[in-house]
């Protein structure tokens, strides 16, 4: 009898020392379950600042585009409009060469009253009479060029030369033209190639002057054609 008290005295604490046993795994497992729960909810919390912090970002950078784009579009609204006004006031082409000679007029003593007066008798040239005057010349080949180089109109008080290097293949084409004399913007233009064409002016009339190749090699022609207002 005493024999089997103490058999069933040692099954119980056998059952005791694994049921404890097993507890402790248990609290262990449990214990380790709520840190890993802990540090997954932490995780979580931190990756959802940085979500949270991430998307501030990008408004933030959405809203510097959009300040970064609009200063763009105004910038590129005021380089056209200073396009616009540019080409509407710097004059070109043959506005700019009449500006050029209204300056140089101006600044060797002429005065904008004298100015306003020319232009107030100036008028359209609507009728060319008579016919063209035409001189041929030979066309000069290198410095000294030749001694029939020049033509004249007008009795000496308009000329007319041409000069081309001695390795030009089209004389005509390099030829630098020399036109001078009365009427002529300065005193002297020099042009280059031919054919061409220059307005000379004297008073209320115009001298149109053109100057081409001739039908003869090494030759140009010069024609002088006077034009009044109708």
């Amino acid at each position: 009898m005493r024999r089997r008290r103490d058999r069933n005295r040692q099954n119980w604490w056998q059952a005791i020392k694994w049921l404890s046993i097993a507890g402790i795994f248990v609290a262990i497992g449990f214990a380790a379950h709520q840190t890993g729960t802990q540090l997954a909810r932490a995780d979580v919390e931190r990756l959802s600042q940085r979500l949270l912090r991430s998307e501030a970002n990008l408004r933030d950078l959405e809203q510097r585009n959009e300040r970064l784009q609009s200063e763009l579009n105004a910038a590129r609204a005021a380089q056209a409009a200073l396009q616009r006004r540019y080409d509407t006031e710097v004059p070109r082409g043959p506005v700019a060469d009449l500006m050029a000679q209204l300056r140089g007029r101006m600044e060797a003593g002429l005065t904008t009253q004298r100015l306003a007066q020319v232009l107030d008798h100036a008028g359209a040239v609507e009728r060319c009479g008579g016919p063209a005057v035409s001189r041929r010349f030979r066309i000069g080949i290198g410095p000294r060029g030749a001694d029939d180089d020049t033509t004249t109109f007008a009795e000496g008080m308009i000329r007319v030369s041409a000069q081309a290097p001695v390795t030009a293949a089209d004389p005509a084409q390099a030829a630098e033209v020399t036109i001078a004399g009365l009427g002529v913007a300065g005193g002297s233009r020099v042009r280059t190639g031919m054919p061409l064409e220059e307005l000379l002016v004297l008073g209320n009339s115009e001298l149109r002057l053109s100057v081409a190749p001739s039908g003869v090699p090494g030759f140009a022609t010069a024609s002088l054609t006077t034009c009044r207002p109708g």
